[in-house]
């Protein structure tokens, strides 16, 4: 037993190493996403200025661990002209600024940041490993992190300066805790659930969901018929564990944001959501810079002093101002001003490896089989009730629907629940072990087959990552992450000039050196004109290098022009390109085309064009 133990540990190591060397690789490779434009000089800001009204959406902690690394090398920074209004988004102005003081070395200090996400996912590992072989021993410890080490949206997001994988893995840690807490009872373990909640807190607003799920798990505890049960305390031994958690949690995320304008009462707050602001002053539909309001403002509800940061509630207030704001959800080629209650079900279907999902199923069914034979009701709960908790609390918000990332939290506590299969390969079962061993298998190939474009993966029955953008949209495919690739392509195509370039991110190309202007805008009823002007629409010969949220008209961001500004196009500006077969790829996310003469006459007669004559020349790009 000690050998396999050891053997155990060691093969553990060799998997967090490659899981480690795979985020650096990816982190080496992939160009600056779009958070991450204001994630950094935000974590910056609230270092060097002591505050935190930049990038309110989120709390503070994994942006402030991922800034100090970015510190030591001394970067160029100016918060001197940051905008403090309630509800303003003062991160992208300064992700401008930041970029163009620090334009000769930006990336490199975007990979120093990234350095912390990838210490989180290699944290997140060594849990995952550790709570399944607590559970179901070394063999199916060895198979959830596997599940875990080589799935590709862990590895897309695990290298990048967002909150997703930091509150995945803290909120994972807390509830491992709790679940140790919850067998021994002690107040002890009561204190240092309260800790890892309250750091979990800070690294997410999703992980508040821990608040409802927690009781859950403990009222599992009534239930559990196990051999060694839970030593139950005294109803006012748990009342007194409850307290102590609940305070050392609201200490830590105090402490968080230093004790900031704390406890301040619930009038005093300036608020601009309908939620916590109230109906918008007439004739607005949703609060604009500079308005605000508070629906606790003439009730006894606000004289009530809240024991968190007023940064803390003012950032729960804007995100859900984000979710009021109708924002365009896409799915399955459809774009709308809401979402679907079924995206996230849906968006899982396409982008979770079908190794994985045949390991859901084999384990669910393992997992029923357990319960009826007496095992422990707490450890199914403790494993399976988060991710169907956090799954149906996600999918209730609807005001946009966009994200895979969301749910990123419900991904450890589902490669704990595979280890259950770890019984079945050590109790000789030949027929299911083989057939466990290849769906792992399956889902390691599927993953790595793409490497690094582990944002852009997509399971083998959506068509994989070449046929993804017809599914998904945004963050799942298409973040800014290739423009890198784009780059190197030119170098090797000098005849590709001029480019034109519709590229989905808030930076400029020219930051690496790139020259383009703007393809020229179809049709699609949006530009009746004379002759003449249509004439200049497009389709056109010529090089044009284009990312897929924009050819299947997903247009949430200003683009940049080429010309040093930003301007935002139709939805349907570029969706002719749809109607070309690229020659290459930057990536999976930036489609490069070659359009002949013939090809673009050909488009253009399909969508009422005048046609183009051999001597035309495009004299412009971009109506």
């Amino acid at each position: 037993m000690c050998s396999l133990r050891s053997a155990a540990r060691c093969i553990a190591g060799v998997l967090i190493t490659i899981h480690a060397l795979l985020l650096m690789d990816s982190a080496r490779r992939d160009f600056v996403t779009v958070d991450e434009y204001g994630h950094v000089p935000a974590g910056l800001s609230h270092w060097l200025t002591g505050t935190f009204h930049q990038y309110q959406v989120n709390p503070p902690l994994p942006r402030m661990l991922a800034a100090l690394l970015v510190l030591c090398a001394s970067p160029q920074t100016d918060f001197a002209k940051d905008v403090q209004a309630p509800g303003s988004r003062a991160e992208w102005p300064s992700g401008a600024v930041f970029l163009e003081l620090n334009r000769d070395r930006y990336f490199n200090l975007i990979r120093i940041a990234r350095l912390s996400t990838i210490a989180w996912s290699v944290l997140g590992a060594w849990l995952v490993f550790s709570w399944s072989r607590e559970l179901f021993g070394s063999v199916g410890g060895l198979l959830s992190l596997s599940v875990w080490c080589f799935g590709p949206n862990v590895l897309g997001h695990g290298h990048l300066v967002t909150p997703d994988v930091p509150a995945t893995v803290s909120g994972f840690a807390a509830t491992y805790a709790f679940w140790r807490f919850l067998w021994n009872g002690s107040k002890r373990g009561a204190v240092v659930c309260g800790v890892l909640l309250g750091i979990a807190l800070l690294t997410k607003f999703t992980c508040l969901l821990l608040i409802g799920i927690w009781p859950a798990m403990w009222f599992a505890t009534r239930w559990s018929v196990s051999s060694k049960p839970a030593q139950p305390q005294a109803p006012e031994g748990w009342v007194a564990c409850w307290v102590v958690i609940v305070l050392t949690s609201l200490f830590v995320v105090n402490l968080g944001y230093g004790f900031q304008r704390t406890c301040r009462p619930l009038a005093s707050l300036a608020f601009v959501s309908r939620s916590l602001g109230g109906p918008p002053p007439a004739g607005i539909q949703v609060y604009e810079l500079g308005v605000t309001g508070n629906r606790f403002r003439d009730s006894w509800l606000g004289s009530i002093r809240i024991p968190l940061p007023a940064d803390y509630l003012e950032g729960i207030d804007v995100q859900k101002r984000e979710f009021e704001s109708a924002l365009p959800s896409y799915l399955r080629g459809e774009i709308r001003l809401s979402g679907w209650w079924y995206y996230y079900l849906n968006a899982l279907c396409f982008k979770v490896p079908i190794g994985v999902w045949l390991l859901i199923v084999i384990a669910l069914i393992a997992t029923g089989a357990s319960l009826s034979t007496g095992a422990e009701v707490l450890d199914i709960a403790s494993v399976w009730l988060p991710p169907i908790l956090i799954l149906a609390a996600v999918s209730a918000q609807t005001g946009f629907t966009s994200h895979l990332r969301y749910v990123l939290p419900i991904c450890p506590f589902v490669a704990v629940g595979i280890g259950i299969l770890g019984y079945i390969i050590q109790n000789g079962h030949v027929i299911a072990s083989l057939m466990v061993v290849a769906s792992l298998l399956w889902a390691i190939v599927s993953s790595l087959a793409i490497h690094p474009h582990y944002i852009s993966y997509f399971n083998e029955a959506a068509g994989g990552p070449e046929n993804g953008s017809y599914y998904l949209a945004d963050s799942n495919i298409d973040w800014g992450q290739d423009l890198t690739y784009l780059q190197q392509w030119l170098r090797e195509h000098p005849e590709a000039r001029p480019l034109g370039l519709a590229y989905f991110n808030s930076i400029d190309a020219h930051v690496l050196g790139i020259s383009y202007t703007l393809p020229p805008q179809g049709p699609n009823g949006l530009f009746p004109g004379d002759e003449s002007f249509r004439r200049s629409l497009g389709p056109q010969p010529g090089y044009y290098a284009v990312s897929v949220n924009l050819t299947r008209g997903y247009t949430v961001l200003p683009i940049a022009d080429g010309l040093g500004g930003f301007r935002r196009v139709p939805p349907d500006a570029y969706t002719y390109f749809l109607h070309f077969k690229p020659i290459a790829k930057a990536g999976y996310s930036i489609f490069i085309y070659h359009v002949t003469l013939e090809e673009a006459n050909r488009v253009r007669s399909e969508l009422g064009l005048p046609l183009l004559a051999e001597d035309s020349k495009l004299d412009f790009v971009g109506p």
